[in-house]
């Protein structure tokens, strides 16, 4: 009479399993009893189609493979994606904060100084260098002066943006 007790999974033996199968705890855990069912749909289908199968065996084995490098490309595509949504609602949440940002601070200064900014910055390429100095002679100030007063402007543009962007965070966590 044999005294050989019964063996059952237990949580512990169940972790260690996961963890020598790899480091992608996902990838470990995958549900074998699904993947064997889409096997043998496939036989199924191909036998139902009139297709002669000589070695059922091997073939199974083969298909068995072929499932499971889909399943792992499919499961790898899904964890791209989802990254990629994510790191996208980031990129554009954060624009939007940025953007809300810039409008507030734009409100703290005065009329005349956002449209000095505005065309100070606005002007691009060939035309940057006329630009400024057209606008500089609008001012009656010199190009010198012109260029100090922008930079002091939109140093306390990018002192409070910082502010907004801290104060932003600290909501954040």
């Amino acid at each position: 009479m044999s005294t050989r007790t019964r063996w059952a999974l237990t949580a512990d033996g169940f972790e260690r399993l996961l963890e020598s199968l790899g480091d992608d705890r996902q990838a470990a855990s995958r549900d074998p009893e699904a993947l064997a069912d889409v096997t043998l749909d496939r036989a199924a289908k191909r036998l139902a189609e009139g297709e002669r199968i000589e070695n059922l065996r091997a073939w199974l084995r083969v298909a068995a493979k072929r499932v499971l490098q889909e399943s792992y490309l499919t499961q790898t595509r899904e964890r791209t994606g989802a990254r990629e949504a994510l790191r996208f609602t980031e990129v554009a949440t954060g624009a939007e904060s940025d953007h809300a940002c810039l409008q507030n601070c734009m409100s703290r200064i005065s009329a005349e100084n956002a449209a000095l900014l505005a065309r100070y910055y606005g002007a691009g390429g060939e035309r940057l260098i006329p630009a400024r100095k057209q606008l500089a002679q609008e001012l009656g100030i010199s190009i010198e002066t012109l260029r100090t007063r922008a930079l002091r402007l939109r140093k306390s543009l990018e002192r409070c943006m910082l502010q907004c962007r801290e104060s932003r965070e600290t909501k954040l966590t």
